[in-house]
């Protein structure tokens, strides 16, 4: 297993696009920390608000993940490299585990990244105010570890989907369509219906109240959690029963 993780996260790093997510990453990151600072009064800096609105930005690299996770599946299948990955390993399962835990790790990498960016921004700009961050305070630093784990769970959301459907760009496409518009037209639907509680179980949502972060419409943080590991289990099962069927020939 420690083999086939280094062989994927080898993947990853030998890519091109692995340095484009990293940048976007720090981009968007640094941008969201510095737009945070600046709406705040030097008052309100000193405030928990303003430090647990630090930390959810972490949750930015949470549509990096779940795009790594996708393409950590299907960019083998859409270019080949697949074959000789299953039979160097004939464990499907053992290749899907390896990509789990090395999407694990890289999710783990992002959120940390997130929160390193995060703090150079911010603790700069605070301290030029004569102000200071503190962000190792409890409740800061249990937001911290909900959304790192939020994050994880994207990824491992992203590698599920990935799994299931081997085509990148209808993969990937489906994703942002389901995410960014048919969860929206299908809480409408429950609307009309009287039944908005059901669009609290949808997968996205889920994933949204499992960040810790909170919200309308959006389950408790235990409930949240306990579906979006059940969409991912779910999901995972079916992407190991396509993924065996699967002609590599």
């Amino acid at each position: 297993m420690t083999a086939l993780v280094r062989s994927e996260l080898l993947k990853v790093r030998t890519t091109r696009g692995w340095w484009a997510y990293l940048i976007v990453l720090v981009g968007l990151v640094g941008i969201g920390a510095a737009a945070e600072v600046g709406s705040r009064s030097v008052d309100e800096r000193s405030g928990l608000d303003f430090q647990l609105a630090l930390v959810d930005l972490v949750g930015i690299s949470s549509l990096l993940a779940i795009i790594l996770g996708i393409t950590i599946v299907t960019t083998e299948f859409r270019h080949g490299t697949i074959t000789p990955t299953l039979l160097a390993t004939p464990g499907r399962e053992r290749v899907l585990a390896g990509k789990a835990v090395a999407g694990v790790l890289l999710a783990v990498l992002f959120a940390v990244l997130a929160f390193l960016v995060i703090v150079a921004v911010a603790s700069v700009w605070v301290s030029i105010d004569g102000g200071e961050l503190d962000l190792v305070n409890g409740d800061v630093a249990e937001r911290a570890g909900k959304t790192l784990l939020g994050v994880v769970l994207w990824l491992l959301m992203g590698l599920a989907i990935g799994s299931v459907v081997h085509s990148q760009v209808a993969a990937l496409v489906g994703t942002l369509l389901w995410l960014f518009l048919v969860e929206t037209l299908l809480l409408g639907l429950f609307s009309l219906l009287d039944a908005e509680g059901i669009g609290e179980y949808l997968p996205f949502h889920a994933l949204d109240g499992a960040d810790g972060a909170g919200g309308d419409n959006l389950l408790d943080y235990g409930p949240a959690l306990a579906v979006t590991v059940g969409w991912i289990a779910l999901l995972g099962a079916a992407g190991v029963v396509r993924t065996r069927r699967r002609d590599i020939t």
